[in-house]
C-alpha cells in the first residue's frame, strides 16, 4: 500500500538545495538500513525476508541514483571517490542481501551517516 507523503517532505524536497537534496537521500537510505536491522526481530520468516528485500532494493536504487547524478567534470576527485565509494556500498549489500549478512549493512550505516554530515555542512556552509 502507497502512503501519502506528508506536505512538509513535499515542501523540503522542493524548495531544498542540491546539497540538501543529497542529504535527504543519504537519511532515506540510512532509514532503510536501520529498517533491514530491525526486520530481524520479525518472527514472521517471510514478512522479514520481504522487508529486507524491499529496504535492500530501494538502497542499491537511492546509491545508484546518487551515482549517476555524480558530475566528474565539475566533481573531480571527489566526484571520482564518492563513485568508488557508491560502488562498493552497492556491491556489499547487494552480497548482504544475499547471504544476509548484518555487518555490511552496519557499515554502511556509518559511511552514509558521515557523508551525510559532510553534505550537511557543506549545505549550511
Amino acid at each position: 500500500m502507497v502512503r501519502p507523503q506528508p506536505r512538509y517532505l513535499e515542501k523540503e524536497v522542493l524548495s531544498a538545495n542540491p546539497a540538501a537534496h543529497v542529504v535527504l537521500l543519504y537519511n532515506r537510505a540510512i532509514a532503510l538500513l536501520k529498517q533491514i536491522l530491525m526486520a530481524e526481530s520479525e518472527e514472521d520468516e517471510v514478512k522479514r525476508v520481504k522487508i529486507r528485500a524491499e529496504a535492500f532494493s530501494k538502497v542499491v536504487d537511492i546509491l545508484n541514483y546518487l551515482k549517476a547524478c555524480l558530475n566528474f567534470e565539475k566533481g573531480g576527485e571527489i566526484a571520482k571517490n564518492l563513485n568508488e565509494i557508491y560502488e562498493v556500498l552497492i556491491e556489499e549489500l547487494i552480497r548482504a542481501s544475499i547471504r544476509w549478512d548484518e555487518k555490511p549493512v552496519r557499515d554502511s550505516i556509518e559511511i552514509l551517516e558521515k557523508l551525510r554530515d559532510a553534505f550537511y555542512a557543506i549545505g549550511r556552509a
